[in-house]
């Protein structure tokens, strides 16, 4: 498994080398000082491809695209540039598990995901369409592929921000754990780190599996961060078939948004198709959306400086009480990592924050168990003000560092953090 690197286009350091220089530069960057391991990693950090304007860099195991232009032509780079990562998941993941192993049948899958697809945005599709143009699967393909998360049942999430008296400079750091049954760990080994700088918008980032174009972790070059939990312990199954799917709008609002106060307008504005829990943050605070599809509560945290959620809600307004041994193990994994922060307060650094999304549950973190139905299929880290995730697949790729400022283009990267 690589270990601990921090990325820049061009050049991949690690962490200890770039605190000395962040250090220098920037006394703000404090989050790279915590950082747990610094083991030299077999990674050059320079582009490897480069198409119509469009770049693949190599972090690790991490593929990081950074597309530019009109949605079509960031299309027909990312296809081109990840045609061989979503070619092999396409043939692993819908041919080989959902159809063959599973039983899925391709009408059902298809219907599925044309679900999602159809109610795009425009520009969506101009994406996805450009993409068909160049990656050697079709329109088709890609919409099934793009449905990847429609196929499997739904698992839990855990989600940890900490600020103010929280952390060594009250600086906001994000933490997720992105939990999915166990298969799902697999089709992760193409995770991918898309930077998309449009023609016209923020520019943002999402992280997510290869071919696969909606946020459930994201930020855009304002400091926007924003991640998605499965709510369903909470607000139950209701589905509606007839609206935009909540993981499209996301992918919008990092478009179209610069503060946390016109996403929050976004948020009441928009009704979801499922029941969620969206976790926001900018460098000033985070606030946590508890989204059904019949009604939306805003809570700004458990209290100063500290906000975790993981799959069921906490607003007590909603009259509600999570019952133990239900709900993916929701009440415990929040109860955990509250527990956790509250004990490393005033000290919860990147490292620190590393150390509480990798503790196992068994011994008091969120992190599901190597083996069972449910797996930690990867970790996010982010800091809104220097634009910095950090990504993790267990058992594949190690922590690695990428400075998204330096991949956003001048337009998104003149405001830091949403002021």
């Amino acid at each position: 498994m690589r270990s601990n690197v921090f990325f820049r286009p061009g050049k991949v350091i690690t962490l200890l080398v770039a605190v000395s220089l962040v250090c220098l530069l920037c006394a703000s960057s404090w989050a790279l000082a915590g950082s747990n391991g610094s083991q030299q990693a077999d990674v050059t950090g320079e582009s490897v491809d480069e198409f119509e304007g469009g770049e693949r860099y190599q972090a690790g195991e991490i593929n990081i695209l950074n597309l530019s232009g009109s949605y079509r032509e960031m299309g027909r780079q990312y296809g081109r540039l990840l045609s061989k990562p979503m070619q092999e998941l396409y043939q692993s993941a819908i041919v080989e598990y959902f159809k063959k192993e599973k039983g899925l049948s391709s009408e059902d899958m298809l219907l599925a995901a044309r679900g999602l697809y159809e109610f795009y945005p425009r520009r969506f599709k101009d994406i996805m369409e450009g993409m068909a143009e160049t990656s050697g699967l079709s329109l088709e393909e890609h919409i099934l592929l793009n449905g990847l998360e429609l196929y499997g049942t739904m698992s839990g999430c855990s989600a940890i921000f900490a600020w103010d008296d929280y952390t060594p400079g009250g600086q906001l750091i994000a933490g997720r754990n992105y939990d999915w049954f166990d298969s799902y760990t697999d089709f992760a080994e193409n995770l991918t780190v898309t930077v998309f700088n449009p023609d016209s918008g923020v520019p943002a980032t999402i992280v997510t599996f290869a071919g696969v174009i909606y946020a459930t972790t994201g930020m855009n070059a304002k400091g926007l961060f924003l991640e998605l939990n499965n709510a369903l312990p909470s607000g139950g199954g209701l589905t509606y078939t007839n609206r935009v799917h909540a993981i499209s709008n996301l992918m919008a609002f990092l478009f179209d948004y610069e503060s946390m106060e016109q996403l929050d307008a976004a948020m009441n504005t928009t009704r979801s198709n499922f029941s969620y829990i969206i976790n926001t943050a900018d460098s000033r605070g985070a606030y946590s959306y508890e989204w059904p599809p019949f009604d939306l509560l805003r809570r700004s945290g458990d209290e100063p400086g500290l906000l975790v959620s993981t799959n069921h809600f906490v607003d007590p307004s909603w009259g509600l009480m999570q019952q133990e041994g239900t709900g993916f193990r929701s009440v415990e994994r929040r109860d955990n990592l509250l527990e956790q922060a509250r004990k490393y307060k005033g000290n919860i650094d990147l490292g620190k924050m590393k150390d509480m999304l990798d503790t196992p549950l068994e011994k008091g973190g969120p992190t599901w168990p190597d083996q069972g139905d449910i797996r930690t299929v990867y970790q996010v880290v982010a800091v809104p003000e220097s634009l910095a995730l950090w990504v993790k697949v267990p058992g594949f790729q190690d922590w690695i560092g990428i400075d998204l400022k330096s991949l956003f283009h001048e337009q998104g990267s003149e405001v830091r953090g949403s002021g």
